[in-house]
């Protein structure tokens, strides 16, 4: 198996948020990858519900899993933390939420999984951290850089950079 650079966004609402990212990120470094770089944390309303602020950070892991085990990880991880399966396709509070924003230059979409990450280009809270951390980054489908994503919509005003 080869080598694989993967890009994670994490985010948190219940609890002690931060806590929450630190133990996620140990986690994912056990289990998954080593952990390469860690953006700041960036509070931000929920979107789509109403619910409490979230932290959301992005993560760099470099790792030699497939796909599919990084799938598996990741869901292990996210129940491990108190994480419950959604009943209903809407958003809702979370003790953690792990998405695979890139995963080198694959791209994915069956039912289970899409990569890149469907909605990631539209959301401040993800392009921002994620480019903190590899502004260079190009979207695997489209080629364009990932900076041109964040040019191109509307910032939340409210999206607040904390210290790690």
């Amino acid at each position: 198996m080869k080598k694989s650079t993967i890009y994670f966004s994490l985010g948190t609402n219940i609890g002690n948020r931060k806590f929450n990212l630190i133990n996620c990120i140990s986690r994912i470094n056990k289990n998954i990858g080593n952990i390469e770089k860690i953006s700041s944390i960036y509070k931000n309303p929920a979107i789509g519900f109403d619910g409490d602020f979230f932290f959301n950070c992005c993560i760099e892991v470099s790792c030699f899993l497939a796909v599919k085990d990084v799938l598996s990880g990741i869901l292990s991880i996210e129940k491990e933390m108190g994480r419950t399966i959604r009943l209903a396709n809407e958003y809702e509070s979370r003790i953690i939420d792990i998405d695979i924003i890139l995963f080198g230059n694959t791209i994915v979409n069956n039912k289970k999984l899409v990569i890149p990450h469907p909605r990631y280009s539209h959301r401040d809270f993800v392009l921002i951290p994620l480019l903190e951390i590899n502004n260079k980054l190009k979207d695997p489908q489209s080629g364009q850089l990932i900076s041109v994503f964040l040019d191109s919509i509307q910032k939340n005003k409210m999206i607040e950079k904390l210290d790690f």
